[in-house]
């Protein structure tokens, strides 16, 4: 469907994503794919049903509106429609299981990358927040099917705010949120950046085999490395200091005197 304004929910208008202006910017030569629904409940979801079908790696399911995204721990993602992205990449690895925090670590770089083309300064807080002063402009859910312990399907969610105002967020979050609106101070095309970031997805992807130099890079960028931290793990709140990463993009935090390793859960605190 083309970008219009157009009526939406029957009350208000929005700019409907161009997935031709979209193409127009695309570099990538293998995730050129693209999948644009005006309304869904989870690009995630949508994705999951989709990798069932003949559908080629590397495509990006997209929509305008997502009713009931999801971020880590169950809670739900925050977008407003025409002004947010949010988009789901299907890949077909097939790798062990302990590849996939790698995945999230990859799709946080590429978002930074993204943002530090626009001379935007970001950071990265384990395992799949992006942040800006301090401030959340994304996240990452990674979901995956799993067969004799490997990876045979991933789905990587990424929702980034793009074009909303401070008072576009629910008030419990305007403290602790922005956008690339609110940083820049202009509207941005949400086609051209979503380019960007599957670009530079693919270019971390094709360098997936080095993966100490994205370590070093992620760990540089890190908002939290070797500060005292809140951790939740298991529901459960635990204070220690985050030293580093593994190999394959765990966490290793120093509790009580012991580093430990964790290949789930996440940093609510920095």
């Amino acid at each position: 469907m083309e970008a219009a304004e157009v009526l939406f929910s029957g009350f208000f208008y929005i700019n409907m994503f161009n997935s031709e202006l979209y193409k127009q910017h695309l570099k990538t030569s293998n995730f050129d794919n693209i999948k644009y629904f005006d309304e869904l409940d989870s690009t995630n979801s949508k994705a999951l049903e989709l990798s069932k079908s003949n559908i080629a790696n590397g495509t990006v399911v997209i929509t305008d509106h997502q009713t009931a995204g999801r971020g880590r721990q169950s809670k739900k993602w925050f977008s407003l429609p025409g002004k947010s992205l949010t988009f789901s990449v299907i890949l077909f690895p097939d790798c062990s299981i302990d590849q996939i925090n790698r995945y999230s670590i990859v799709a946080g770089l590429a978002v930074s990358d993204s943002l530090n083309e626009l001379n935007i300064l970001t950071q990265l807080k384990w395992p799949n927040d992006i942040l800006i002063d301090g401030k959340k402009v994304g996240g990452i859910l990674c979901e995956s099917k799993i067969q004799n312990n490997y990876i045979k399907t991933l789905v990587i969610g990424i929702g980034i705010n793009i074009n909303e105002e401070r008072t576009d967020f629910p008030s419990e979050l305007q403290l602790s949120s922005t956008s690339l609106f609110i940083e820049l101070g202009k509207a941005q095309d949400r086609e051209q950046f979503l380019a960007s970031v599957i670009n530079n997805l693919e270019v971390r992807l094709n360098q997936f085999t080095s993966f100490n130099d994205q370590i070093e890079d992620w760990q540089n960028r890190c908002v939290h490395l070797n500060k005292v931290t809140k951790f939740n793990y298991n529901n459960k709140v635990i204070k220690g200091r985050f030293m580093e990463l593994t190999e394959s993009g765990e966490a290793k935090i120093l509790i009580d005197g012991k580093v430990q390793v964790f290949n789930s859960g996440e940093v609510v605190k920095p």
